[in-house]
């Protein structure tokens, strides 16, 4: 998947190099790097280094014009996970046909292990609006919510025949849990599948945490096993 990524943002570079003040080559250059650092899916931390600095040293092309957020997803003494999102690209280039959600996660002194969430797209234009943590089933360890909005392209006929084009907005919540360790040892984050149309339609994150907390506070469904 990060594969093709980088090969529709290689054929893309000069629009983004421009955004980013890089040269194409530069860019290119960075793309590259980036590809072999998640490949190994290690990183090393300068001593000191700042979170921005550490950032847009190793991801110069992925990371820029905002600032990381920190987060104790997964609890551990090395300190908080760092988060960047980076958007896709189409094939006709398009900003925004999904978006990549990216974690460091520190497993050593100023070493991190790297896992790139892929935000699904469900639409022809889908954008990562906010995301935010929440004990979605009450487990005791958190989920990532992220809240995407698409731009979906709604076809009504009419009576006569003539078809009008429009768009609409949709918003949708995805949820991703720790999954535990890799075969590799490293923490690992997987997309929970588990169907929340209560989360859907949502836009905002207060909104969602608010249809979470209701659906949490709903009666359970009694068991209908017999008592023994």
């Amino acid at each position: 998947m990060r594969n093709a990524f980088a090969a529709l943002l290689l054929v893309s570079a000069f629009a983004q190099a421009r955004a980013q003040e890089m040269t194409p080559v530069a860019y290119e250059a960075a793309l590259r790097s980036e590809g072999e650092l998640l490949k190994q899916g290690m990183v090393q931390r300068k001593p000191g280094e700042a979170d921005t600095a550490f950032l847009r040293r190793l991801f110069p092309a992925s990371f820029y014009q905002q600032e990381p957020i920190t987060y104790a997803w997964r609890p551990n003494v090395y300190g908080p996970q760092l988060f960047f999102s980076h958007s896709h690209r189409d094939e006709s280039h398009n900003v925004g046909e999904g978006t990549e959600l990216f974690v460091l996660d520190p497993i050593q002194p100023n070493r991190y292990a790297i896992q790139v969430l892929l935000l699904e797209p469900i639409g022809d234009i889908t954008n990562l609006a906010a995301f935010f943590f929440a004990d979605v089933d009450q487990d005791g360890q958190k989920e990532l919510l992220a809240l995407v909005y698409a731009e979906v392209q709604q076809v009504e006929t009419q009576e006569d025949g003539e078809q009008l084009v429009g768009r609409l907005s949709r918003w949708w919540t995805q949820v991703f849990r720790y999954a535990g360790l890799s075969r590799a040892g490293s923490p690992f984050y997987q997309p929970d599948r588990v169907p929340r149309p209560y989360l859907n339609e949502l836009r905002s994150a207060a909104e969602v945490r608010r249809a979470l907390t209701q659906q949490q506070q709903r009666p359970k469904p009694l068991s209908t096993k017999a008592v023994k």
